[in-house]
């Protein structure tokens, strides 16, 4: 049974967390909803600077989302990114959702900045460019859940758009076959991001209703997480 590394970028904040766990509890979720070979998962709190004694110690690996930006100054982030550029040397199976997705960009050359377009929040519909990166995924389009003021702003050089719309124009990557990110969360529930979506309405403003009136769209996220399970295990 192949072990993955979550690397855990924050902790979901309470009363959040009772109800629907952490971040590494929704991965392990998505992943098992994929229908695939089963994988054992363990969880490394990077924001508190815990990590593998050896990156051979976890076959694959997956990085979180979180709250900060992956350009601030915390010396978790400074230490990440420099992990993500070792995973990269060694070519270890990674993939990253949201600030993951960011890290793994910035780490490799590519740019993130806070958008001008504000936050991106609730049901988001996203081209899928490269077929490749997600074989079950049917159409050329697909939708998930999404929470994000900051985007790639440029890919790294190597990297292969997979994802894109209007409002995020890079919402996915891969690099050659050991990195896969994507800015959407497949791993968010509905009623999850419902909640995490009321807890922000006053910063929202008039995307509020829109992002809760979209949250009763149908979502992709198996379709991802049997692309996922796919990509760890090849």
């Amino acid at each position: 049974m192949p072990t993955i590394g979550i690397l855990a970028a924050d902790l979901v904040d309470e009363p959040l967390r009772r109800h629907f766990g952490d971040y590494s509890e929704m991965i392990s979720t998505l992943f098992g909803r994929s229908g695939t070979e089963p994988f054992k998962f363990h969880t490394f709190a990077v924001y508190e600077q815990e990590y593998p004694r050896a990156i051979d110690d976890c076959d694959a690996y997956v990085i979180s989302g979180s709250r900060k930006s992956c350009y601030d100054p915390d010396s978790w982030i400074a230490r990440l990114i420099e992990y993500v550029k070792e995973l990269h040397t060694q070519q270890k199976k990674t993939i990253g959702i949201c600030f993951g997705h960011q890290c793994m960009a910035l780490a490799l050359g590519g740019d993130v900045a806070k958008s001008y377009k504000g936050w991106g929040v609730g049901v988001h519909e996203y081209l899928v460019v490269d077929r490749d990166s997600f074989p079950f995924v049917e159409s050329t389009r697909l939708r998930l859940q999404c929470s994000h003021q900051d985007q790639v702003t440029r890919l790294p050089n190597d990297a292969i758009r997979t994802l894109q719309s209007d409002f995020c124009p890079n919402a996915g990557m891969r690099i050659d076959d050991h990195f896969l990110s994507v800015q959407p969360h497949p791993e968010f529930s509905a009623h999850y991001a419902e909640c995490l979506l009321r807890s922000r309405e006053d910063k929202l403003g008039p995307r509020f209703s829109l992002a809760l009136d979209s949250l009763s769209t149908p979502t992709d996220e198996i379709a991802i997480a049997k692309s996922f399970s796919t990509f760890l295990d090849s």
